[in-house]
């Protein structure tokens, strides 16, 4: 009798091991600036609130975090720059402590950038630029920066670390379809062998501090299958490890449907035996921005207009998070942005020389609606939050 007590001991402690919860979570990387520019946010019922605490009570159990190296005048790109003080390391660690008090888990993306990065723009630090200028040559430039890689990677998980956040998922880079810090990590069929040594010095900086740490590998078009086989498929010729293969998703730019994404997810994920998390995923609950504008998603792809509701923002994310949670090696979904709200000083970026911000892009693809106030689809987060086996 003993004997079979702790056979179903063991059998239930491994099945709760195995478990695997599925993370349904979003990018709250603006928070901070959010906040001091006087955004205010209130749940389903009207009452107010800290937003970190909101959407944790209706099922957020991830927080995608990014960081920038240095913020501020003078550091952006073409005439725009993020605010001093949003999303330098100061600020990330800040918002990591805030997410780990709510009992999220943290994504933590490097930019490798002080603004925003993607397929088109992927400037070195500013910091950076300056001491490759320093180096006799080519080789020597690109050795100087595979170190700068390392380096920084190190020190920002380091001081995660050390203040008891340890992020449990890694980017290197954002959008890095096209590469990474150009023109040194082009991702281009000659270039592709120092692309792969800069990503090589990141996943090694992840390790080296936090082996349990699970470094993603993030590129765009949800639902692309060549793309992700040619793009995966260079990394994996070249010697580059990941853990999470990382997937951007917004039917506006996709034209893909979620049965779609779902079937590429599989077809990617068996073909390179790795894990899939949704980086980034977005849809219209209004048509417009608040000045009756479009926003920066014009549409929602092959969803009707319709579905640009509060309702068929609901409807699409439940569709969204039924078909990748039943789809194995898919381990979730981060939205963006879900806190960005219409906020007077808060927009896109800011301009050199007035200070300005730039049109807030997103005021229609949040879960909360223009005034600050949680949208219907934050009824349906629970549902999928809980554990699969």
């Amino acid at each position: 009798m003993l004997r079979q007590a702790l056979v179903l001991l063991l059998a239930a402690a491994l099945g709760t091991a195995q478990a695997q919860q599925f993370l349904a979570g979003g990018d709250f990387s603006v928070l901070s600036w959010m906040e001091r520019a006087g955004a205010r946010y209130s749940d389903r019922q009207g009452k107010p609130g800290d937003a970190l605490e909101i959407l944790k009570r209706y099922g957020h159990n991830i927080a995608r975090i990014r960081l920038y190296d240095n913020t501020g005048p003078g550091t952006g790109t073409d005439g725009w720059y993020w605010p001093k003080g949003s999303m330098d390391l100061p600020d990330v660690l800040a918002l990591s402590r805030r997410a780990a008090a709510q009992g999220m888990q943290i994504q933590l993306t490097f930019h490798y950038s002080d603004f925003w990065t993607n397929s088109k723009t992927q400037d070195l630090p500013h910091a950076w630029q300056r001491e490759l200028k320093k180096q006799p040559d080519e080789a020597a430039r690109m050795a100087r920066l595979t170190e700068l890689v390392h380096q920084r990677t190190r020190e920002v998980m380091q001081a995660m670390v050390k203040q008891g956040t340890p992020p449990q998922f890694v980017s290197l880079g954002n959008e890095i379809e096209h590469g990474m810090l150009y023109p040194y990590g082009k991702a281009t069929p000659e270039n592709w062998p120092r692309l792969a040594a800069l990503l090589k010095a990141g996943h090694a900086a992840v390790k080296e501090v936090n082996p349990s740490s699970k470094v993603v590998l993030h590129i765009d078009d949800g639902g692309n299958e060549a793309k992700y086989i040619d793009w995966f498929g260079q990394a994996r010729t070249n010697g580059v490890q990941w853990d999470v293969i990382g997937a951007s998703y917004y039917p506006f730019w996709t034209r893909k449907n979620v049965a779609q994404l779902a079937a590429f997810s599989k077809a990617i994920t068996e073909r390179f035996d790795s894990d899939l998390l949704v980086m980034e995923a977005g849809f219209n609950f209004s048509p417009t921005k608040p000045d009756g504008w479009p926003g920066q998603l014009e549409h929602n792809g092959p969803y009707p207009a319709s579905m640009s509701s509060p309702e068929g923002q609901r409807d699409f994310m439940v569709e969204l998070f039924t078909a990748l949670k039943r789809t194995p090696r898919v381990i979730g979904v981060l939205y963006w942005d879900p806190i960005m709200i219409a906020t007077p000083g808060v927009g896109w970026a800011v301009r050199e020389g007035t200070g300005d911000a730039g049109p807030n892009v997103v005021s229609n693809t949040t879960l909360f609606d223009f005034k600050g106030r949680a949208l219907p689809v934050l009824d349906i987060w629970k549902q999928f939050t809980g554990t699969t086996q």
